[in-house]
């Protein structure tokens, strides 16, 4: 292997994009027989594991470029660590706005009314960011935010939600983001009828998954009659919502059943009574404290501000906002990569 002597990375562009696939090969390699042979990583550490091995391996890379800046006589400083956000936009995702208490405002939802919120609920779940505007405190609802978010862990989609909300009269002024299982955690110590509805509506859609696909009506078969409830079935929940389990017009198990029969749980018993806490930016923080991540990249700070807020950034991804306002979310990675072409590309000039 031929070097160079005396550089800070003394080897060739070549050799080190190799010696960063070897380094890529051999680390997923040992991680995964440590999982095989000891169990770690577990499967809720597993995604942060690959994203350090990913890092690790592009280090002979990074240090390629940083000798090749050296070897010309160059310098690093905040005048050559810039973000150019009209590339970033690119690779950046503003998500879906979720409509305010998935879409029916002021009013408790059971039973048949339970309908409404379906849609609303397969576009969030569909998207892999769910924007939540509490506007001024008065357009969410807990009840409504524990239906999304039961929905989200189930699904591991969306698995990012952002919160925004009107702060002195600023709309849409970023609060933060986090994990929809470490919110879904938290909110579950708020009441603990939260946590006996979920346990409830997950048991009653599981047993109804059981009996898969329905199977046509004859003579047209264009249509599906829904059974009555098999002896063994359980619980009063999965007993008399029998209509919620499938669609009459493909005959297919509805994927948001545990969602629906949660909000007809939580409609009942605790917005039908007039119960149901909203969430202001003082009981947000109040309720996710431990678990909101507020980090952020504003397009209007300086150079030195952007820089040490993205590389002091442990996230995977991290909030772009334009004046405190929300703007997108986007990979560290991705951020990275665009500041360090930036650095080669004032040095080609």
């Amino acid at each position: 292997m031929k070097t160079n002597e005396h550089n800070f990375w003394p080897f060739t562009p070549k050799v080190s994009i190799i010696t960063a696939v070897v380094v890529l090969l051999a680390l997923l390699l040992i991680t995964g027989l440590l999982r095989t042979y000891t169990g770690w990583p577990a499967d809720s550490s597993g995604n942060t594991v690959l994203i350090g091995i990913f890092i690790l391996s592009l280090l002979p890379i990074v240090l390629a470029i940083l000798n090749v800046v050296i070897e010309r006589g160059g310098t690093i400083g905040y005048g050559d660590l810039k973000i150019d956000f009209s590339k970033i936009e690119q690779l950046s995702n503003s998500g879906f706005t979720v409509p305010a208490n998935i879409g029916v405002r002021g009013e408790y939802v059971a039973d048949s009314g339970t309908s409404n919120i379906l849609e609303t609920l397969r576009a969030a779940t569909a998207s892999g960011v769910a924007v939540i505007d509490l506007e001024d405190g008065h357009a969410w609802w807990e009840t409504r935010l524990l239906v999304l978010l039961a929905g989200a862990d189930r699904l591991k989609k969306p698995d990012k939600i952002v919160f925004i909300a009107t702060d002195e009269a600023k709309q849409q002024t970023y609060l933060g983001w986090a994990r929809p299982s470490d919110l879904l955690e938290q909110l579950l110590k708020e009441d603990p009828r939260y946590l006996k509805g979920l346990y409830s509506s997950r048991a009653a859609a599981a047993q109804w998954a059981l009996l898969g696909p329905l199977q046509p009506v004859p003579p047209n078969n264009n249509y599906y009659m829904i059974p009555p409830p098999p002896p063994w079935m359980q619980g009063t929940l999965a007993l008399s919502h029998s209509w919620m389990a499938f669609s009459t017009t493909t005959g297919l198990p509805n994927e948001l059943l545990a969602e629906q029969l949660l909000q007809h749980e939580l409609g009942e018993i605790i917005e039908n009574t007039g119960g149901a806490k909203h969430i202001s930016i003082v009981h947000l923080d109040e309720v996710f404290k431990p678990v909101l991540i507020k980090k952020q990249i504003d397009k209007n700070w300086s150079n030195e501000q952007q820089t040490n807020a993205l590389f002091s950034n442990e996230e995977p991804v991290i909030v772009i906002t334009e004046s405190g306002k929300y703007s997108a979310i986007v990979s560290t990675q991705s951020l990275c990569n665009e500041v360090l072409k930036g650095i080669m590309d004032n040095k080609k000039r």
